[in-house]
């Protein structure tokens, strides 16, 4: 900072006193205010950037003491030196201790004022590093928790919090711009959660201002002028931050921060920090979208596959995904991770693939099938296992689509293996495939009742099923509210 640029307000109500040290110190390149009582001083601070406030102890009404506590709660970035007569030594001690960073008694020579004062700056810089040094650390951490949050909702939730948190904001919003180029609001925190607010012109034009420029925008109560199409903030905001999102490639949305009145300014060091975390987010946001059209695009492609093979068997739409659903919630019932929950969850809509190269006559047949016909239909495990391993992102479903009828007493098929040495997803799998077959229609019979499927399932135990997966299931379906055994 240039000395020109260092404002100094000089509190006293000795007028003699005041003038001759705003003299001194505008020689020495600094700019000056003086104020003749504290709460002129207030005023002055309120209304102007003052870097550094000289105020005698001893005035008429509000003391300097008194003066100071307002400075140090309001604006604590402001330096203040203490004046005082010798009498008045321990008010001087009291005052280094509420944060003054030195004192002054008088009389005093102008030089070591001069002297004082410099130091001051100094240890206003040291302490701006400080800062920084503490908050690029936090930092690094939010960094970090944002780059490993996957669900959307949850990153949005956690950026505007510590963004808010970082700089001490009482209230900030997130708009994200949509696919037709507007800016939409996406979530509220804070002091003001209601959507009217932010969505307020006042508000509102600062947003759709940075979003046009990609520039930032720090706007304070009473600022003039302001860009073009920029409204003044409204009296319950004392300070404002508008900050584009911004990706390499383009911008994808705004922050907004504001502060109430009675709190100090938003200061460059305040949106340089959230500038850099911004920046961090906005290629978080910017992937987990990505992943998620990815996500989507993924299940898309496996619901095709599953619906072409229901197009061929008119009696089994709907199997692939009620199966899906009965894995899903047995395996979150089983505690078995997010990533093992997906896997299974996806092998059940596409157990039944190989079906696909299966005759129509023989998956529609009404009579009984006989032995020649059920060895092709015993042949579609190991068709589905062979037409998605060649698809890179089904790789990791092969075991599970193959050995789905495995009997867990060694009977089943294709390889006729037995207990744990079946896939643990194919053995969720063949007592959820088992339920939903048992009752639903088929062309060569009707639905059993869900009390005649839970028995046979508890019948097999052991045979056809894991008896910890059959168990499992049976609870799963009593406490979520369907019949019971």
């Amino acid at each position: 900072m240039e000395l020109e640029s260092k404002h100094i307000l000089v509190v006293d109500d000795e007028i003699s006193i005041a003038e001759i040290l705003s003299q001194f110190l505008r020689k020495k390149g600094y700019k000056i205010t003086t104020a003749s009582s504290g709460d002129a001083a207030l005023g002055i601070i309120h209304a102007t950037d003052i870097d550094l406030v000289i105020s005698d102890i001893k005035m008429p009404g509000m003391s300097g003491v008194d003066l100071l506590k307002v400075i140090k709660l309001e604006r604590p970035e402001i330096q203040v030196l203490m004046t005082t007569g010798f009498p008045t030594l321990d008010t001087a001690i009291e005052a280094l201790k509420l944060g003054a960073v030195d004192y002054l008694t008088k009389p005093f020579h102008l030089e070591e004022i001069g002297e004082k004062v410099k130091r001051a700056f100094s240890n206003r810089k040291m302490e701006e590093e400080n800062l920084l040094f503490s908050r690029l650390v936090s930092l690094h951490e939010v960094t970090k928790i944002l780059s490993l949050t996957r669900e959307l909702d949850d990153l949005h939730k956690k950026f505007l919090d510590f963004c808010i948190k970082m700089v001490k904001a009482d209230g900030g919003a997130l708009f994200f711009t949509t696919a037709d180029g507007k800016l939409s609001p996406a979530l509220f925190q804070g002091v003001w959660t209601q959507r009217t607010f932010w969505l307020n012109r006042h508000i509102y034009s600062s947003s759709l201002w940075v979003a046009n420029s990609e520039e930032p925008l720090v706007i304070e109560q009473g600022q003039s002028p302001l860009p073009g199409g920029v409204h003044p903030i409204p009296p319950e905001v004392s300070s404002l931050i508008a900050l584009p999102l911004k990706t390499p490639s383009r911008t994808i949305g705004v922050l907004n921060l504001a502060r109430l009145p009675g709190k100090e300014r938003f200061s460059s060091l305040d949106l340089e920090i959230i500038n850099v975390l911004s920046s961090q987010a906005s290629i978080s946001i910017e992937n987990v979208r990505l992943y998620y059209n990815i996500h989507d695009n993924y299940l898309k492609t496996i619901r095709a596959f599953a619906l072409a093979v229901e197009a061929k068997d008119e009696y089994t739409h709907g199997h692939s995904e009620n199966v899906m659903k009965y894995t899903v919630i047995l395996a979150k019932h089983m505690g078995l991770s997010d990533a093992e929950i997906e896997h299974v969850k996806y092998a059940g809509l596409l157990h039944d693939i190989g079906k696909i190269g299966i005759s129509e006559a023989i998956l529609n047949k009404a009579a009984k099938l006989t032995d020649g016909e059920f060895s092709e239909i015993k042949k579609h495990p190991e068709l589905g296992a062979r037409i998605i391993s060649d698809v890179p992102f089904l790789k990791s479903l092969v075991p599970m689509v193959l050995h789905h009828h495995e009997f867990y007493n060694g009977l089943g098929y294709p390889n006729g293996i037995s207990g744990e040495v079946i896939p643990f997803g194919a053995r969720i799998l063949s007592v959820s495939d088992a339920f939903e077959a048992m009752t639903s229609n088929r062309p060569y019979r009707k639905s059993l009742p869900r009390e005649v499927a839970f028995k046979i399932l508890f019948d097999e135990k052991g045979k056809q099923f894991d008896p910890q997966i059959v168990d499992a299931f049976l609870d799963v379906m009593q406490k979520e509210g369907n019949i019971g055994v």
